[in-house]
């Protein structure tokens, strides 16, 4: 059966749509990118870009007590964390919708519920939201700041599931990573690779 159509009929079926947003509903990758390699030159933390999107999805702080426990290094998490997020948020203007993506939310919208579920700050998810005025598609917004456990734990995931007041195993969500992915399949919700749909 042909892609679009398989995922045409898994989303009509469902009762509601949960979306990642960081390389997924919004262009945002490369720029973290060019802000990560950044923190990684000040800091000395060897970071290639097939470990950062192996990292997709993973808070800040979390990623940076990774990469300073990989390369053996005691740094100031918070300082470094802050210089991230200051040099990315610096960044967001040069941010565009992912337009196979955005075409599915407003195809949707108002039909069926519609959450975020992202890796990113509350701060840093209502910035870019609204600059690209999308938050007005969504029913819910569940961040980073939201839950205690992070990708690929399911947590983001289920508690969109349940602002939305939606039986998980009734949700079909969007993810870019392969953590995101993992965490939706943990979640028990049917999952859609957006690397599959997108140009």
């Amino acid at each position: 059966m042909n892609l679009a159509i398989e995922l045409q009929q898994r989303l009509a079926q469902a009762d509601a749509l949960i979306f990642d947003m960081d390389g997924t509903l919004v262009d945002t990758m490369p720029l973290h990118y060019r802000a990560w390699q950044q923190v990684a030159e000040h800091y000395r933390l060897p970071f290639s870009k097939p470990r950062f999107y192996q990292l997709g999805g993973v808070p800040t702080l979390e990623t940076l007590q990774i990469l300073s426990a990989e390369a053996g290094l005691d740094i100031d998490l918070q300082a470094a964390k802050a210089m991230k997020e200051g040099l990315s948020r610096s960044m967001l203007s040069e941010a565009t919708p992912i337009v196979e993506i955005l075409s599915i939310v407003q195809q949707f919208y108002g039909h069926k519920p519609l959450a975020i579920a992202t890796g990113s700050s509350r701060v840093g998810a209502q910035q870019l939201l609204k600059q690209l005025n999308l938050a007005h598609y969504f029913d819910a917004l569940v961040t980073a700041d939201d839950v205690t456990e992070h990708k690929p734990a399911p947590d983001v995931f289920l508690e969109a599931a349940r602002r939305l007041n939606v039986a998980p195993k009734r949700c079909v969500a969007f993810e870019d990573t392969d953590i995101g992915i993992q965490a939706i399949v943990s979640a028990e919700m049917s999952a859609v690779d957006v690397r599959d749909l997108i140009k």
